[in-house]
């Protein structure tokens, strides 16, 4: 996955740095969804990539734990991201960082029970403020 990640994003014609920050801030969700977001090895994470001229989309998404499982805590971890605390907890930097590499970062809950991971990087640092 951070092979396909990089190369997609060095084809896409984004300075090293910014590949560095995708291949980084990708890896960090991914290992968020294997953790949070699957019940075992047979669950799915899909991952969606839109490089264009200006900017790579990416969405990660996961089918978390079942039907019984509450994605509540996503709402939680969005505020914490957006007001750039923790949750009181030695855990979470992973989503500050991927906020801070990204010039866009969404999560919300999905259909399936688990959560979608949206991220925007602009070739030209046209940061944006995050929602």
């Amino acid at each position: 996955m951070r092979a396909f990640v990089k190369e997609l994003a060095e084809n896409a014609g984004f300075r090293h740095e910014k590949v560095s920050d995708i291949e980084l801030a990708v890896d960090e969700v991914f290992s968020n969804a294997v953790e949070h977001g699957s019940e075992g090895s047979g669950s799915q994470i899909v991952l969606y990539c839109s490089p264009t001229d200006e900017m790579i989309r990416i969405t990660i998404s996961d089918t978390g734990r079942g039907k019984k499982s509450k994605t509540k805590w996503v709402d939680a971890w969005c505020n914490a991201v957006k007001e750039r605390t923790q949750l009181g907890t030695e855990r979470g930097h992973g989503l500050l960082l991927v906020h801070s590499l990204t010039d866009e970062m969404n999560m919300v809950s999905n259909s399936m029970g688990g959560v979608d991971v949206h991220l925007t990087v602009y070739k030209e640092g046209q940061r944006v403020e995050h929602k």
